[in-house]
This record gives structure tokens, sequence and C-alpha cells, in this order.
């Protein structure tokens, strides 16, 4: 659970960080997850021409079928994660869900989850952009959050997040003022959790090794288009 001054923060700035979220157990889970993901990826073509530094668990082609329950109810998503590794999946929905739940103040969904994936000496970068606006004007009437985990240490010289923070709390999300850049360097296992409206980006990655984070997303509402889901809308329960 966050404390009160955490959820008074990011509502204050649209962001907060919280040290020492994930066990070492909870990084390693997720860390093999990646790495089976990614190797899958690769198999497929190069990680940042083809796949855009992006992995999604199932929007990957891992699984050969999704079961549509698996993008709507708990059971079914458990499940078919488990079908990639057991432990992610619960600590996601758990772990993460609650204290999306404690920020939106409401019921939450888990609407989408990505593994972000810098190769070593890579120049991919993320320009200025805010989380929201990837979705059409008639699907942002749920608020939503973006909980970025880095699996390693970050920092700016291996493409760690760079936050702005709202430059004013009554107003979130509205920027009439060029970027004032936060870098935000935190251990493996930190968690920086986003208001989808808070304008942020990342820069390449120049370091000899691999930059990983997991970034799951929840709203506050299920968002569809006139196709049905645009991605997830796994409910968060208590647990």
């Amino acid at each position: 659970m966050l404390t009160a001054a955490q959820v008074d923060a990011f509502h204050t700035r649209g962001y907060v960080v919280v040290r020492e979220f994930l066990s070492a157990l909870e990084i390693a889970s997720y860390t093999e997850e990646a790495e089976v993901l990614v190797n899958h990826c690769y198999e497929q073509g190069d990680i940042v021409s083809k796949w855009g530094c992006v992995v999604e668990p199932f929007g990957c082609g891992y699984l050969d079928s999704i079961p549509p329950l698996a993008r709507t109810t708990q059971t079914s998503y458990i499940a078919t994660r488990a079908q990639i590794t057991p432990a992610p999946a619960l600590c996601t929905l758990s772990k993460y869900g609650l204290c999306a739940r404690q920020l939106l103040e409401s019921s939450v969904v888990l609407l989408n989850e990505q593994y972000v994936v810098k190769p070593p000496r890579s120049e991919a970068a993320f320009d200025w952009h805010q989380d929201v606006l990837y979705f059409k004007d008639e699907q942002r009437e749920h608020r939503m959050i973006s909980v970025w985990t880095p699996l390693c240490d970050v920092r700016e010289e291996n493409g760690t997040v760079l936050v702005d923070p709202y430059p004013d709390p009554t107003m979130p999300g509205v920027y009439t003022r060029e970027p004032e850049p936060v870098v935000v360097e935190m251990s493996a296992g930190c968690a920086l959790f986003m208001d989808g409206r808070l304008r942020h980006c990342s820069g390449a990655n120049t370091s000899n090794v691999f930059r990983t984070a997991y970034m799951p997303q929840f709203s506050s509402g299920q968002v569809s288009d006139d196709n049905g889901l645009t991605a997830l809308a796994v409910p968060v329960n208590s647990f």
C-alpha cells in the first residue's frame, strides 16, 4: 500500500517513485519472463526496428492462442499468463493493481502491460509524450496510470525516464511551457507511478547491457471502440 504522502505527491506532481517496490524474487520473475519474450521476438526480427522496443505478453505472438476471457477475467488472465511464467500475473493484479486503486480512488482494470527493452548501445528513444494521447478523445473518459518498473538499475546514460511535473496541480496534464525535465534514477524493482496525463520521455541506452523495464497500465474503466476492447479489461479486486 502507498502512504498518504506518496498519494499526495502523485496528485500534486503527476507521478511518484516508490523505492524497493518489488522484492528480489518478484524482480527475478519479471526478468525471467522478459527474457523468454524478448528471445521469442528476436526470432521474428530486430527488437528496435520490428518491435519498437515494446514487447507485450499477449501481443508478441509467443502464445499460440489467447482466450477472449483472458482479457476480461482474473481467472483466465492468470491461467493464460502462467503459460509464459507463473508468478508475474498475480503480482501485477495484486501489488500493482491495488496501488492503482489507491491512486485513482476507484475500481480499476488492467488496461495493458508491456516490457520496454532497449538493447545495448542503441539509439532508440521515446520523445516527450503523454500516454493518454495514444487514445482517441472518446476513449479518454477514464483516468489511467502507467507504472514504469526497471528490472535493472537505471540512470540517464542507459535510458531511464525523464518526467515533467505538472506546472499546476489544479490543471493536471496542461502544459503551456517547454519541458522542465526531472531525471528519474532508480534501482531495480523501484516503481514510477505516472498519471496518464504526465509528460515524460526517455533517451538512448548508451551502456553495454540491455535496459529492460516492465510497465503495466491501469484504467478506471474499460476502454473500447466500435470494434470492442482496445486492449485488456481485467478487473482488479481485493486479494
